[in-house]
């Protein structure tokens, strides 16, 4: 499960940075939620490493 989430981590600063520095949205698809989504994949992923820990 820990490695799901680092996965997720990982996703979520890429989009967040690719969009802010290089303009490139990696979730389009979503219409107007892509603003959200690096945020999104980043607390997925912290609470499933948090799951893990107990």
């Amino acid at each position: 499960m820990q490695f799901l989430g680092y996965i997720l981590i990982i996703i979520g600063v890429a989009d967040f940075l690719l969009g802010n520095f290089a303009q490139i949205n990696l979730t389009y698809f979503l219409g107007p939620l892509s603003t959200f989504s690096p945020y999104v994949f980043g607390a997925v992923g912290l609470l499933i490493l948090n799951m893990g820990k107990k």
